[in-house]
């Protein structure tokens, strides 16, 4: 195919002929475009992949290298990115995508890449096995990072586990480690996420956590306490860790509330109540009742479910505290005065046992509440007990 007579059009500013192998070389992002004989492909090329070097005409006269007019839109033409803005723009996208927790298939998605391609037209974003390969670097720098924190840690460590599944019905035993800082400030550093492929026994979850620990080289002696739910799987687990390293078994308060408010509120007026009250008026007055019954443990809740400072040396006040709201409202409705007898009775079987105290097994929780200076009379005991401890 011959050449062409003469090239007016300016798209040949950023192209190459190649004759021989048919095909026009793009001079600023390398790459090559069949050549059919018009310039079409290659004003489309340089719209899209590089926006602002195209002016408003399409074509114009030849002119010579050495024109002003040349010269300038030589000096004007946008330079492409270097290998250390190159750098700095992937690793700001694998941040985002670990920060925020998305998928991988997330850098292959039009509409990311024509995000991309507005904000630097000159940035070639990498591929998906380009980000893998630079996540699966990310996660060893970080493991080795929390290893050394962990080792330089002086105090003892409380694990929470937790067993959940995804809405996609798949199993994870969540493992996170909690300790104080030489300034004393808490801080939390999650262990694992791992997919869980075997039944959930509780001898199965009992090694699961020992290979987390052993994975961060943690000694089973430097851990105190674990913190988990009430499902019987993990607290038979916790029962066999207590007896192999001596780790105190603490359930989740938050949880436990949650089951002890549940439980009162399957009472069967109750759930009549709740489905009726869209049509007969006089359920309301049941409804308000529960509002207010529920409030106490409400604030609970949010209490429990901070994270910046700590929650088990409050428990037996927060304990005695719900206890009390139970006893003292006084509700109208049969159904009302189901839920706080229920709620009193799930306080007292799942925290009965909460402050007692024995020379056989320390108690972490009163342990903690003596430490703490705001309960250090330990008014939430008996006169007896709070001298043992004391």
């Amino acid at each position: 195919m011959a050449t062409p007579k003469t090239k007016t059009s300016k798209v040949w500013d950023n192209f190459i002929l190649d004759n021989v192998k048919k095909v026009v070389k793009c001079n600023i992002c390398k790459g090559d475009l069949a050549w059919h004989g018009s310039t079409s492909s290659m004003m489309e090329h340089l719209k899209r992949k590089h926006v602002g070097v195209l002016e408003d005409d399409s074509t114009r006269p030849k002119r010579s290298c050495a024109s002003p007019t040349a010269m300038d839109q030589y000096l004007q033409r946008k330079r492409p990115v270097s290998l250390q803005q190159a750098t700095a723009l992937t690793n700001s996208i694998l941040t985002m995508l670990v920060k925020d927790m998305r998928p991988m298939s997330m850098v292959d998605g039009e509409g990311f890449r024509e995000m991309i391609r507005q904000f630097n037209p000159e940035y070639i974003l990498p591929s998906r096995t380009h980000f893998t390969h630079l996540m699966e670097k990310k996660y060893e720098a970080t493991l080795l990072k929390v290893k050394e924190t962990i080792k330089e840690v002086k105090s003892a460590l409380t694990l929470t586990a937790d067993v959940w599944t995804s809405r996609a019905t798949e199993a994870y035993l969540g493992v996170s480690c909690h300790f104080i800082s030489e300034d004393w400030e808490m801080k939390t550093l999650n262990l694992a996420t791992m997919p869980l492929e075997e039944r959930h026994f509780g001898v199965n979850i009992m090694t699961w956590l020992e290979e987390v620990i052993a994975k961060y080289d943690i000694l089973p002696t430097k851990i105190k306490a674990v913190v988990h739910d009430n499902g019987s799987n993990i607290v038979a687990a916790m029962r066999m860790l207590e007896e192999k390293h001596g780790w105190a078994s603490v359930r989740c308060s938050g949880h436990t509330l949650q089951l002890i408010v549940n439980n009162a509120l399957k009472e069967p007026s109750i759930s009549r109540a709740v489905g009726a009250a869209r049509h007969f008026p006089d359920q309301w007055v049941l409804l308000e009742e529960l509002t207010q019954g529920l409030q106490p443990f409400q604030c609970a809740t949010v209490y429990l479910s901070g994270q910046e400072y700590a929650t088990a040396s409050c428990l037996p006040q927060l304990v005695k505290r719900l206890q009390r709201s139970t006893q003292q409202t006084r509700f109208e409705t049969g159904a009302g005065k189901a839920f706080l007898a229920s709620a009193e009775k799930g306080i007292n079987e799942r925290w009965g046992c909460l402050n007692t105290i024995s020379a056989e097994k320390e108690n972490p929780i009163v342990l903690s509440a003596s430490l703490d200076p705001r309960f250090r009379k330990l008014k939430f005991m008996g006169a007896e007990d709070g001298a043992r401890v004391n």
